[in-house]
């Protein structure tokens, strides 16, 4: 059984849902916003019904694609793929062990799927090492004027 996941707005609030009674409640998550690992909620509706729940912190969507690129730093390249992509940033996976650290920033290229082929440069924050070949990164700049803003604007 997978376990539902709700999101939070603006206002750091999520809404939840009771499987049950279909009733809503929503509530104020701000102090799980900074926490670095997933967070898991418990709530009891007031029905009676208890379910868990996971909360989702993400600002903007996340769609899982495999394009070929390259990350660079210090004028060391690491090949690999882009496995997911969003507007605020990218997770790549590299082929060989990379060295590289949180909050550093570095250089990705990619090609995306698109009927040109258009590669793109970009810079970027690592923000999370999953292991030495799993990177989470955070584009530096998020406004996307060129293809690949076309990318988001039609996949997206």
């Amino acid at each position: 059984m997978t376990i539902p996941k709700i999101f939070v707005n603006k206002e750091l609030k999520a809404t939840i849902a009771c499987e049950s009674c279909g009733q809503t409640y929503t509530k104020d998550v701000s102090k799980f916003i900074k926490h670095k690992a997933q967070v898991r909620l418990k709530y009891t509706c007031k029905c009676g019904h208890g379910s868990s729940l996971i909360l989702e912190r993400r600002q903007v969507f996340r769609k899982a694609v495999r394009f070929k690129g390259i990350l660079i730093q210090n004028k060391k390249q690491y090949p690999g793929i882009v496995t997911d992509l969003s507007r605020n940033g990218i997770r790549f996976e590299t082929l060989e062990k990379a060295f590289l650290k949180e909050d550093n920033t570095a250089e990705v290229i990619f090609t995306l799927d698109n009927p040109t082929h258009s590669e793109i440069h970009r810079l970027i924050r690592i923000r999370k090492a999953f292991s030495g070949y799993k990177f989470g990164c955070e584009f530096l700049e998020t406004e996307h004027l060129d293809d690949l803003g076309k990318y988001f604007l039609f996949h997206f």
